[in-house]
């Protein structure tokens, strides 16, 4: 009976400890998104530590087509604010409090890209990454 209790105990325990630290990491932003993306495009080191290494996502070319790539820290190519022909390229920004997307593509022409952000521990961080250029 004892030792029933204390299991039970344990395991409420532990449920409210795993969801303590889960709410902590993943959560709404205390800071601006569009502020956060400025700086996240233009300041090397600042992306660096806003990038969730290894980052999942999406890798497409003529040569591989791989659904579960995982971006290394040791192969990142910084990411640099797009100049968009908007006859050409389409883009789609969405922004929530717990979710940032940001998609371009071209039309029938085989080029996707999609970033998406979500807050850790209040903060912006890139998460996943689909780069696609057929």
């Amino acid at each position: 009976m004892q030792l029933l209790k204390i299991t039970r105990w344990l395991m409420v325990a532990s449920i409210f400890y795993v969801s303590s630290c889960r709410s902590a990491k993943v959560g709404q932003a205390s800071e601006d998104f569009q502020g956060f993306y400025q700086r996240f495009l233009t300041d090397s080191s600042f992306q660096m530590k806003r990038v969730q290494f290894p980052l999942p996502g999406e890798r497409a070319t003529v040569e591989i087509q791989d659904t579960a790539y995982r971006w290394k820290r040791a192969d990142w190519i910084m990411l640099k604010d797009f100049d968009l022909d908007s006859t050409q390229f389409k883009r789609n920004l969405s922004v929530t409090d717990t979710l940032a997307t940001d998609e371009i593509y071209t039309p029938g022409a085989g080029f996707y890209f999609k970033m998406v952000f979500e807050p850790i521990q209040r903060k912006w961080h890139l998460v996943y990454l689909v780069d696609e250029t057929l």
